[in-house]
């Protein structure tokens, strides 16, 4: 082989190479759109469900059944754009995809069975949760993301122990500690990689 063939090969592999680079940087700021819309969404159910209990409205877990099914909605289209503007997945993405989508499935099941569930219900939402923090706070290596699926766990066993209004509270904490905090961390961070990439 004479170095004018090698030279175009030693450029493709380059390219491939930088190309993952780019892609496993995206992934902070793909994870930081799904956690916070998670992070946010089941705070305002929250709410609104406490809301609702206050004004004695029987249907008052209604905000589950709006809220829950539009960041399933949001988060397959948002995937479904980053994967067409991604021609380069790492591992890590793929993985991702299959973490996000148990997550979904799971979560889908308990909200379904949430009438028969009955206090049961935000426990297993929280163990849940605190299982998709974990393992996708382990894939990225990021360590606020572990400790709030870490968070999610304990405070998901308490809740197993105490009345309704308070599960409430307890659950609006955990996304708090869980998504929405490490969300913005997780943004912050991919925003600090922009600005070092820049200079250099």
């Amino acid at each position: 082989m004479n170095y004018s063939e090698q030279a175009p090969r030693e450029h493709e592999s380059l390219e491939l190479i930088h190309k993952m680079i780019s892609s496993a940087k995206r992934d902070f700021e793909d994870d930081s759109f799904h956690y916070l819309i998670w992070g946010w969404l089941v705070f305002l159910a929250c709410a609104t469900q406490f809301i609702l209990m206050q004004m004695n409205i029987s249907y008052n877990y209604i905000g589950w059944m709006i809220f829950m099914p539009t960041g399933a909605i949001a988060s397959m289209i948002y995937g479904y754009r980053q994967d067409k503007k991604q021609r380069v997945k790492s591992y890590t993405d793929e993985v991702m995809k299959y973490v996000l989508i148990s997550f979904l499935v799971a979560l889908g099941t308990v909200l379904i069975f949430m009438p028969k569930l009955g206090l049961m219900t935000y426990p297993l939402v929280m163990l849940t949760y605190g299982t998709w923090l974990f393992t996708s706070g382990g894939m990225i290596k990021f360590r606020p993301l572990i400790i709030g699926g870490i968070l999610n766990w304990a405070l998901g066993i308490l809740s197993a122990f105490v009345t309704f209004e308070y599960q409430l509270m307890i659950l609006a904490l955990a996304v708090l500690l869980g998504y929405i905090i490490p969300g913005y961390m997780l943004k912050n961070k991919f925003k600090l990689m922009q600005q070092n990439n820049s200079l250099s």
